[in-house]
Parts: structure tokens; C-alpha cells; sequence
């Protein structure tokens, strides 16, 4: 609402667009019409656009429940530490990786990208410090809010990180949608969800360069005035 008082935004996950976006979501399902409306980079999510709304049905039944009875579900969490693990756990192996689904452990072993320590580190915050419950609740607060809010474009700069095993990928054509000061779209070579724990120094250096270019531009525009 307020962009002159925000300098930049930068994400790796983007579930949300305008009533233009959602439009030009359709549009670009007419056979023919990806070529006028996408870089050729996103040709292959056009493609699989539905096939990624598909596997968000799949993966988003904790966003149903924490948005609708966080309370209930907390009692629960908050009560077994081997159910707050599992219930954790399974986010960090089908979130970075869709295809461990059919794996007996879930891609947890060795080859995770995540240590089993980190792992553990993240789920003992949550149950040392018995905050599940309210990191739960945000998502009902969420869901309760005006969405006219998911309608106004953000103008402050934007940049985004493209992962290839995000739960949800939106090709460029689409952000540039809600985000029309689009100063940076990265597509990078691995990661998923958990980006800032699997590929960590991937993501520092691509906030780090579009911090570099914002700065740019400030200091340009600055000196212009």
C-alpha cells in the first residue's frame, strides 16, 4: 500500500496475482498463444501449469487446516514431539524434492541437501518455545483479510528467484503483473522451497546483486534530481 517507503522486494515463491494475471493464466493455454505472451525460458511452465496447480491440491491440505482450525491442530502438535516432527518433516522432503513422494523415507538420508541437524534445529524451536500453534494461526488471520488487497499492483522494485522444485512456479509474464518494477528474474540451476536452508549461498548471492542494483539506481536517480 505504502511502496515509496519500501526500497525492494525480493521472493522465491510467488502464489499470488492480479485479475490481469489471472486472465493472461487462461490465455496462455490457447494453443499458440504462449509465443506472444512468454519468454521462451517459460515456455515448459506455461506447459505445466495445471499439472503444478495438480500438485498443489496434493501438497496444500496443511494450508486448509492451519487456515481453518490452527487451534485444533496445534492441541495435537504441541503434545507429540514425534508428530511435530512428522508433520515437519515431510514439508522438507516433498517441498524440496516432489519426486521423493514415492520414496520409502522421503529422500530424508544423506542425499538431502538439508543436514538432519538443521533439521531437527528448525523443529526444536518450534517445540522448545511452543509456538507452532501461533506460526499456524497466521495462516487463518490470512485467510480472513480483504483479498481486494491481492488486487493492487506493488511498485517498489521487485526481484525473484525462480526454483526449480518450488511447490508453485510462476513464469515471468505473470509477475510482471503484480509486480511491474521487475528489475530481476533468476533462474536457478537447483532448489526448492526450503531455498534459504538447501542452496543458501545461491540465494545470498542473488539478493545480494539485486540489493547492488537497487543501490545503483538510487544513487543514479539521486545525482539526476
Amino acid at each position: 500500500l505504502y511502496p515509496d517507503s519500501v526500497l525492494g522486494l525480493h521472493l522465491n515463491m510467488a502464489g499470488f496475482t492480479t485479475p490481469g494475471g489471472t486472465v493472461k493464466n487462461f490465455l496462455s493455454q490457447i494453443p499458440g498463444m504462449k509465443y506472444f505472451l512468454a519468454d521462451k525460458e517459460d515456455y515448459e511452465q506455461v506447459d505445466n501449469l495445471f499439472a503444478d496447480f495438480s500438485k498443489i491440491l496434493k501438497e496444500s491440505g496443511y494450508m486448509h487446516l492451519q487456515g481453518t482450525k490452527p487451534d485444533t491442530l496445534g492441541v495435537a502438535l504441541s503434545n507429540s514431539p514425534l508428530g511435530l516432527a512428522a508433520y515437519i518433516l515431510e514439508k522438507f522432503s516433498t517441498w524440496t524434492n516432489p519426486s521423493w513422494v514415492q520414496e520409502q523415507h522421503g529422500g530424508l538420508g544423506d542425499k538431502h541437501p538439508i543436514s538432519k541437524d538443521r533439521m531437527i534445529t528448525n523443529i526444536m524451536i518450534y517445540w522448545i518455545n511452543n509456538c507452532i500453534t501461533s506460526s499456524m494461526r497466521f495462516y487463518k488471520e490470512i485467510f480472513s483479510m480483504n483479498q481486494d488487497f491481492t488486487r493492487i499492483p506493488l511498485t517498489m522494485p521487485f526481484a525473484f528467484a525462480d526454483f526449480p522444485n518450488e511447490l508453485f512456479r510462476v513464469p515471468k509474464f505473470l509477475l510482471k503483473s503484480k509486480f511491474p518494477n521487475l528489475v530481476s528474474f533468476s533462474r536457478m540451476p537447483t532448489g526448492g522451497h526450503f531455498a534459504a536452508m538447501e542452496v543458501p549461498s545461491l540465494l545470498a548471492e542473488d539478493i545480494i546483486s539485486f540489493v547492488h542494483k537497487v543501490e545503483d539506481n538510487k544513487v543514479s536517480g539521486d545525482q539526476e534530481l
